[in-house]
């Protein structure tokens, strides 16, 4: 009886391990990630302001203010990373050329000097565990910062004919025939979602020199405001103007601008 009693002994305690330590893992992974979303939230609220310092200095504020203080230092600068997020795709490319998206990750480690301590988990060897939890927040972009244009607002004094779009890839593109004094205009197809480096407005007998076709051309001032062309209004030469529209992140499917939120 002792050699089964001893047998049973190890069996409740290895279950007492396993449910007691499991509970106190799911509570630490539940706090962790709680932190890396607050911190991602205030990370991504920052976007608009420009200052990718301030970005991550938000995060790692809010990394810390929501976990108990016996966690330790959960969130570095390095573990703030700035990027941008496709929705479409629904990936995070790092970079800060475009950016809309913070990626955060808080750590509790042995090599940051505070991991998970174990409980009766450690009769069996396992002292402590490693922990970590990331989080995606996307924050829409001002215009006022924005340097990535998706469409242009166009307006003519006569009636146009046609508009070409040149991307800042340097491939164009051409919308004909049109009818009407406005429009707005973007890539469509294989130059769907490109930033619009410059347009040219065909109107009246406006010819640029630059191609068959192609009217007045006003360049991206990458700035909020519109530009007005240099054509004088009189006679068939017509007055046009362009207004290069700041995109920032594309939340949903109806397309539609969102404050900071949450995808991942």
């Amino acid at each position: 009886m002792a050699p089964l009693a001893g047998f049973m002994l190890t069996a409740v305690v290895g279950m007492s391990a396993f449910s007691i330590d499991a509970g106190h893992l799911i509570w630490n992974r539940t706090q962790l990630q709680t932190s890396a979303d607050a911190a991602a939230l205030a990370a991504a609220g920052n976007l608009p302001g420009g200052n990718l310092s301030a970005v991550k200095a938000a995060a790692v504020d809010y990394a810390s203010i929501n976990v108990p203080a016996d966690y330790g230092t959960v969130m570095l600068r390095e573990d703030v990373v700035i990027g941008h997020w496709d929705p479409s795709t629904r990936t995070f490319t790092p970079g800060t050329t475009e950016p809309n998206a913070v990626k955060v990750t808080a750590r509790r480690t042995v090599a940051r000097g505070n991991p998970v301590p174990s409980f009766f988990a450690k009769i069996f060897g396992v002292q402590t565990t490693d922990m970590e939890a990331t989080a995606i927040a996307v924050g829409a972009v001002s215009t006022s910062d924005a340097s990535f244009y998706k469409s242009v607002y166009v307006t003519s004094s006569k009636d146009l004919s046609n508009v070409v779009l040149e991307f800042e890839d340097g491939e164009r593109q051409k919308f004909e025939p049109l009818s009407g004094y406005t429009g707005t205009f973007k890539g469509t197809g294989i130059h769907e979602g490109k930033n619009i480096s410059r347009v040219w407005i065909k109107s009246g007998c406006n010819d640029s020199g630059e191609g068959p076709g192609y009217g007045e051309r006003i360049d991206n001032p990458d700035s909020d405001g519109t530009v007005h062309g240099t054509n004088t209004h009189k006679g068939c030469r017509p007055h046009v103007t362009a207004t290069f529209q700041a995109a920032g992140a594309d939340f949903g499917d109806s397309g539609a601008l969102s404050p900071v939120r949450l995808v991942e």
